[in-house]
């Protein structure tokens, strides 16, 4: 299974039951997610060696992504709970998760 597909299957968990142009577009962003977050790791880091970190980052901005105009109230998955209007957290986590791999100048600890 490829770093992209696992990243989409852990989209679709967040995502719930989507229909073929749904998911369509759920793995064109997971995909985008996955190639913008590679290229503003360090050199020495590659996602296969955070992998799981790194598929947490990226289905976490894909879906952010995914849901915007999406009317969520709330939304929970294990121990993750997503609530109307915060896709903005949602990418800042991603990209704290990955904070320590990422170039400097993109590491971001909250507020």
């Amino acid at each position: 299974m490829t770093l992209t597909d696992q990243v989409l299957n852990q989209a679709e968990l967040l995502t719930g039951q989507l229909d073929d142009a749904g998911r369509e577009r759920l793995r064109l962003l997971c995909t985008v997610a996955a190639g913008m977050l590679s290229r503003q790791l360090r050199e020495e880091t590659a996602p296969e060696d955070i992998r799981e970190e790194f598929v947490a980052a990226a289905s976490l901005l894909a879906f952010s992504r995914w849901s915007r105009g999406e009317d969520i109230q709330e939304f929970k998955a294990g121990d993750l709970t997503v609530k109307k209007g915060q896709n903005a957290n949602l990418e800042r986590e991603a990209l704290a998760l990955l904070g320590p791999y990422l170039k400097s100048g993109f590491s971001f600890l909250g507020v």
